[in-house]
């Protein structure tokens, strides 16, 4: 993880730190998915885009649904909300 700061364009959170959500290494690049740790979207690192992220297109959007470590990730940060609901 490094530190960038990005602006989810789903929910407005901003946050301090970023890591690619599918790869080896942590440093993003351009056209990487990003994971939303505060309404949980996937967005698209793009460092013209305000905030430095976008919303993904419809055909990326096609790719991340189908990726199944991205809905691992999903169904996880799904129960972690969840449980803090349930306290």
């Amino acid at each position: 993880m490094i530190e960038m700061s990005t602006i989810c364009p789903t929910c407005g959170q901003e946050h301090d730190a970023a890591s690619r959500a599918t790869a080896d290494y942590h440093i993003p690049k351009e056209g990487d998915a990003s994971f939303c740790f505060g309404c949980g979207a996937f967005n698209i690192f793009e460092h013209d885009a305000p905030g430095g992220l976008r919303k993904p297109t419809k055909k990326e959007q096609r790719e991340l649904d189908g990726d199944k470590r991205l809905k691992e990730i999903r169904v996880a940060w799904q129960q972690v909300m969840d449980r803090r609901r349930a306290m």
